[in-house]
């Protein structure tokens, strides 16, 4: 691999994800193989990733996984890659505490990566400079090669702005990116991508690439975003072998449930489990060669309805529980197993009912942001973001707490993880690499 580079932005909303995606149409466009990633542990934007690229994206979070496991994960996944572009997380220096882990600038210099800035020229002229240079000499550790404007409206305004930022700043500036209300992404709050909502979002990628294509210079930006290869060999993280062959795991993947780390899935099958994905909304029942069951996180809530009406699968899975099958459960796939689901105020829909507590939405959101997961004699880092709370349905539910949670910033703990059975579901989001002893209890539990 030749090239690869972080798109950063001055704050969210600046356009990085609009110039991300295509950047990344057009790269493929020009015959290149690109290994698309993102920084943190979002997994809305691998989404628009996967489809811009027809490759699987992966997150990389220098806060949940360290900094040798995410020099380890940009390794394997760009071998056979010509060029790796990875999409920074909010403001290019914003992460958690004064030295702003998880950050984009500390993922790049974990990376030896350059950054190409994506500036909002919205309301701005000359000072467009000012913001430029203070992110580039903000941390003389992160090398910003490049800037792309976004909010531009002419060539001419382009012009003058790009001899100003270049005499000034010293930064090439590669091209803009002109106001089009046609390539807005404005439903990816819901972080879904349906069957029939691709073909429209690929037209929009395509959209945005045309627009590059004749507002970016791409040799250019080729130029400022050669990397040296040494900079990304690193060895594989210790702990992480566990023989998982005979493990026949049922995963649930459709429009409801979408959300899995793909590197977690890559290294259970790894390590021998074979994966059988299902739906839980088309499908009558689960596969019937599976011995365990992982329901991963998406948005029941929207879907609530048509999983409540496939009362054959609720009862699949609920008689595996019963059964003593291994499930484990992830944000959504804990509102699944609950009870049911109230989207809203007056309405509720029926669910697998394995555990004694139904789950409301709420307004804001609960738990935000990252944690720590302590089950047993292990733990972990994780990542909570929902809109949603568990009301139990009597004093006695039928369900105990196997997690111990800690907010790592104020130390503000709560408990989590319902236990029944062989069933154990939790809020917390896991990357199965943020710690190996957590995944080998969480594999082998899976598996025995």
């Amino acid at each position: 691999m030749n090239n690869g580079f972080i798109i950063a932005g001055t704050n969210s909303g600046s356009g990085k994800t609009t110039v991300t995606i295509g950047l990344m149409r057009l790269l493929c466009r020009q015959g290149l193989r690109v290994t698309p990633f993102k920084t943190g542990p979002d997994y809305i934007d691998p989404a628009f990733h996967t489809v811009a690229t027809a490759t699987a994206s992966h997150n990389l979070d220098t806060y949940l996984l360290g900094e040798e496991t995410a020099r380890y994960l940009f390794a394997k996944y760009t071998q056979n890659s010509d060029i790796a572009v990875v999409e920074g997380v909010m403001g290019m220096f914003d992460g958690i505490g004064e030295e702003g882990g998880g950050s984009t600038a500390e993922l790049a210099r974990a990376l030896g990566l350059p950054i190409v800035l994506v500036v909002s020229c919205k309301a701005l002229y000359q000072s467009v400079a000012a913001i430029i240079n203070g992110f580039a000499r903000f941390d003389e550790r992160v090398q910003v090669t490049g800037v792309i404007l976004n909010h531009v409206y002419s060539d001419e305004q382009f012009s003058f702005l790009q001899r100003y930022i270049e005499s000034h700043c010293g930064v090439a500036c590669l091209g803009y990116l002109p106001p089009d209300g046609s390539i807005g992404l404005e439903s990816r709050h819901l972080g879904l991508i349906q069957a029939g909502e691709v073909e429209t979002l690929i037209e929009k990628t395509d959209r945005i690439a045309d627009l590059m294509a004749q507002h970016i210079d791409m040799t250019r930006l080729l130029e400022v975003t050669r990397i040296d290869r040494q900079t990304v060999t690193v060895c594989k993280p210790a702990g992480f072998d566990i023989p998982l062959q005979g493990l026949k795991l049922g995963v649930a993947y459709d429009k409801a449930f979408s959300f899995y780390y793909r590197a977690n899935l890559d290294l259970l099958e790894e390590n021998g489990a074979e994966l059988h994905y299902f739906s839980p909304l088309a499908d009558v029942e689960l596969p019937k060669e599976i011995n365990a069951l992982y329901l991963g996180g998406g948005y029941p809530e929207v879907f609530a309805r048509e999983l409540s009406e496939n009362r054959t699968m609720l009862k699949s899975i609920h008689d595996a529980a019963e059964s003593g099958m291994p499930v484990y459960g992830e944000c959504g796939g804990l509102m699944y197993l609950t009870e049911g689901i109230s989207p809203s105020k007056g309405e509720f829909y029926p669910m697998c009912g394995v555990f004694g507590c139904r789950t409301e939405m709420t307004a804001r959101l609960q738990h935000f942001g990252y944690c720590r997961v302590g089950w047993g004699d292990v733990q972990s880092l994780a990542h909570e973001f929902h809109h949603s709370q568990l009301i139990p349905a009597s004093e006695t539910p039928n369900y105990h707490f196997s997690f111990d949670i800690e907010k790592p910033e104020n130390h503000r703990r709560w408990q989590g993880g319902l236990s029944y059975r062989n069933v154990l579901a939790g809020y917390p989001h896991i990357h199965f690499y943020s710690d190996a002893a957590f995944f080998r209890k969480l594999a082998g539990w899976w598996k025995n």
